[in-house]
């Protein structure tokens, strides 16, 4: 069931999103370059603003207010992430211990690039990179887990890799703060990291038939680990999302996550993206 919505809640968010910034750049390319749209959405919308007599030039700023705070978010955010990935890739060579990363590689069947193994003493545990996710361990935690407790947390991060979770976290992050006048991107972009670390830890739980060793692990880690920089490339970490409820996930793994629907957020967002429409 939880497979399903979170399909469901990427999905939906990645269509909103696209329709919104799409019809953008259309409104963009119609007035800049003279673009001509053989069917756009919004204008099925506007009658309804004519007939509320909205002064036309007021309507006009207001769009070119929301399109280039929204637009220039996204081009600012996207060129932080690639900024970041670069100086993330830069000390993941320089840290990266070869004859552990191709021990361990071999060990659990990884292909060459889903695994880095780095030398510090923090213990760390999380998967970067978009379009080759990857899987970075420290010396300082497998020093500090057991082997069974190590596979229960490469396990669990296998399922970020399988998923491109990384990927997924930035688009929403991406979305949730460029689009912030639509409430629910940001409802989605809290909820789903919760989500999808349940998810791992579900996967985790099942190829080691039964939940011990990551729970343990996961203990170990809160109990070790000094808090947690502000890390600004986007990542799925072992250890830093929503303790409570996976700690009671995992001694109940049969657990159903009560996820009340924002019908308040909804129905504002429905509003906001509808004025959208009109007055684009």
């Amino acid at each position: 069931m939880m497979e399903k919505r979170l399909k469901w809640l990427y999905a939906a968010s990645l269509a909103l999103s696209g329709l919104v910034l799409g019809q953008m750049l259309l409104f963009v390319g119609q007035h800049l370059f003279k673009w001509k749209a053989r069917y756009n959405i919004f204008d099925l919308c506007v009658i309804l603003f004519k007939n509320l007599h909205i002064p036309a030039p007021i309507a006009f700023n207001l769009v070119n207010v929301v399109i280039l705070y929204t637009l220039s978010s996204v081009l600012v955010l996207v060129v932080r992430q690639v900024f970041q990935a670069m100086k993330a890739k830069r000390l993941v060579a320089r840290y990266q211990d070869a004859a552990l990363t191709s021990q361990y590689r071999g060990m659990y069947r990884l292909d060459e690039h889903q695994l880095r193994i780095i030398s510090s003493k923090a213990p760390t545990a999380m998967t970067i990179g978009f379009l080759k996710p990857r899987i970075i361990l420290s010396t300082g935690l497998l020093d500090m887990l057991d082997p069974t407790e190590l596979h229960a947390v490469i396990d669990h991060e296998k399922c970020h890799v399988k998923h491109r979770d990384p990927l997924a976290i930035f688009l929403l992050s991406v979305i949730s703060k460029a689009l912030l006048y639509i409430p629910i991107f940001a409802w989605i972009a809290k909820k789903y990291p919760i989500m999808i670390e349940l998810r791992a830890d579900k996967y985790a739980i099942g190829q080691m038939n039964q939940p011990a060793d990551l729970g343990s692990a996961l203990l170990k880690l809160l109990k070790q680990q000094s808090p947690v920089p502000n890390l600004s490339l986007s990542h799925a970490s072992f250890a830093e999302t929503s303790m409570n409820v996976r700690i009671k996930h995992i001694l109940d793994p049969q657990m159903t996550l009560y996820l009340p629907w924002p019908r308040l957020r909804i129905a504002i967002s429905l509003l906001i993206v509808i004025l959208l429409m009109g007055l684009i």
